[in-house]
């Protein structure tokens, strides 16, 4: 049976898993990197997770879920800079699990991580595009998510207000780019 140790020590491990998946990559961070990180046995962390994919999605979960929900609380029909900044506050919420996604090919490339994450940039981009959005506009929203989100991962200082004005700039700049005359 657990205890409120136990939980101390699940809390631990997802931390320190968290870090060194964002700072090494999912596929180059092991087990045994994360035990020794925490001053515990490998066999300890089994006590706890079946397997590095467990502690994988654990660690992701909080984020695909508010970005999920995220995603079921906005329309279409919404202000595109409104979304885009939201977006933003979202990835710098859970930048861990950003740094986690965008610099391991491997974690996009996980059956189960890769469908949710896939789905939700196609969602995200139908709602800044429309749903029946020309290619250009296809792709000026796919440009304005990719600066948004590299911009976030990449730019230490991405919560300055100074910083985030300049991103969404840079993505909304990106968006304009298309010919929206047809709406």
């Amino acid at each position: 049976m657990a205890t409120s140790t136990s939980i101390s020590t699940k809390d631990r491990i997802l931390a320190t898993a968290a870090e060194l998946f964002a700072q090494r990559g999912f596929s180059s961070a092991s087990l045994q990197d994360v035990a020794d990180r925490l001053g515990i046995t490998k066999a300890a962390l089994y006590y706890h997770f079946d397997s590095k994919d467990e502690i994988l999605l654990t660690v992701l979960r909080p984020y695909l879920e508010a970005a999920d929900e995220f995603l079921d609380r906005h329309s279409a029909d919404q202000d595109p800079h409104l979304l885009l900044a939201e977006y933003l506050d979202l990835l710098l919420e859970f930048r861990t699990a950003l740094d986690v996604i965008a610099f391991d090919r491997s974690v996009l490339n996980h059956p189960e991580i890769g469908e949710i994450s896939h789905g939700q940039t196609l969602r995200l981009r139908r709602l800044l595009a429309g749903e029946a959005a020309s290619t250009e506009r296809g792709v000026a929203a796919t440009a304005a998510l990719g600066a948004v989100r590299a911009a976030a991962a990449l730019t230490s200082n991405s919560s300055d207000p100074a910083v985030r004005g300049v991103i969404l700039r840079a993505a909304m700049a990106a968006l304009d780019s298309a010919d929206w005359s047809g709406d």
